[in-house]
């Protein structure tokens, strides 16, 4: 049961922490790029799904703590990770543009949310150290980020396809992701090596995420060896301690069997004292 709980534990907090991941890297895009005013009002909406969840989390452990007034005071940062920024902005109040202001807010939450995660997935966080996993979440942010940018600027103006940054970053997408649709084709030189990079990069991706489900599967074996030979072990001092106290037992009852021998020993003398006796008083 306790087994289960932990793993429970592990997979939410690994929900939590793909989507603050995923929300960050949407907030950071809109900060170093233009997007459409329908992208940022559907970001907006994912933005206010991931407040909500964090909302729950944060609230389950208020009540954890006891003191909520001092939780709330120790960890302020999260009220800034828990402010629908972009759902207030572009779905209430209808704007159209970030402004610097607002951009530095963004930059803001996002660290906001870093500290949140830091602290809620912990678990989850140590699985991925372990799993190395975090090296093919570096290589793919990289490759996402810089190629997409790259290739944006690259074609941008000469590719009537790449109108604007989203195309750029649906075209690395589905080149990472080795999808291909090929409705975006690049036509600059730079842009094609944009997207041999991202070809190449999800070659990485692939084999770092087959050696990650392989260290899964072998840690879920090692633990299986380990609670068996744990369990033997435990057997084994059980039967130890069972034979040694038989053992103590025996030679309690080799030490009365001794007793008894000596009693019938002495039982006999006396006879013979006795019978001694008796004719020493037949000769009187």
């Amino acid at each position: 049961m306790r087994v289960l709980t932990q793993r429970t534990g592990i997979l939410r907090q690994s929900i939590i922490l793909f989507l603050i991941l995923l929300d960050s890297i949407l907030l950071f895009l809109s900060v170093i790029s233009n997007l459409r005013i329908g992208t940022l009002e559907a970001l907006g909406i994912f933005d206010l799904l991931v407040v909500l969840v964090l909302l729950a989390v944060f609230i389950q452990l208020m009540n954890r703590d006891g003191n909520k007034l001092s939780y709330i005071k120790k960890h302020w940062s999260d009220l800034i990770a828990l402010f629908p920024l972009y759902f207030i902005l572009f779905n209430l109040m209808g704007l159209d543009s970030t402004s610097i202001l607002i951009r530095l807010i963004i930059l803001i939450k996002i660290f906001a949310l870093y500290l949140f995660v830091r602290r809620v997935s912990r678990e989850a966080i140590k699985f991925q150290e372990q799993t190395r996993l975090v090296y093919a979440l570096a290589i793919f942010l990289v490759v996402f980020f810089v190629c997409s940018f790259i290739f944006y600027l690259a074609e941008h103006g000469v590719n009537p396809e790449v109108a604007t940054y989203e195309d750029s970053i649906w075209f690395v997408l589905q080149t990472i992701t080795t999808v291909g649709y090929g409705d975006i084709i690049p036509i600059t030189g730079v842009g094609r090596l944009m997207g041999v990079i991202s070809m190449f990069s999800a070659l990485a991706l692939t084999s770092i995420i087959t050696s990650v489900a392989t260290f899964s599967l072998i840690q879920k074996f090692r633990k299986g060896t380990e609670q068996v030979a744990e369990k033997t072990r435990k057997s084994v001092e059980i039967l130890s301690e069972k034979l040694d106290n038989i053992n103590s037992r025996l030679d309690e009852l080799d030490e009365l069997k001794k007793i008894d021998e000596l009693k019938k020993q002495n039982d006999e003398m006396k006879a013979e004292i006795e019978s001694l006796k008796e004719v020493i008083e037949d000769k009187k």
